[in-house]
């Protein structure tokens, strides 16, 4: 899967991260460089019995932030992975 995006809201201030999937699990690394000093600067997410969890001492509402983003990623790409597949059969 490649990298995308996350722009996530921690206290008032819009944040992009860029997101990987390493090892069953999300790693999110701050793009903004300026806001190290006030966000995490990497952070791991991944999801247990449907619920997104996190190590980082985080809010739970940035944490569904998160997961939301990368459902909704997951979710594209599982349409365009049909789309391509049933394309390549027709």
């Amino acid at each position: 899967m490649n990298a995308f995006i996350a722009s996530v809201t921690f206290d008032g201030l819009t944040i992009d991260y860029e997101v990987f999937f390493i090892c069953k699990k999300f790693k999110a690394i701050l793009k903004q460089k300026h806001f190290a000093k006030y966000v995490p600067y990497q952070l791991d997410f991944w999801k247990d019995k449907g619920i997104w969890k996190s190590y980082h001492p985080l809010t739970q509402q940035v944490i569904n932030q998160f997961g939301s983003i990368i459902d909704n990623h997951l979710e594209l790409k599982k349409k365009q992975n049909l789309g391509k597949s049933s394309t390549a059969v027709g």
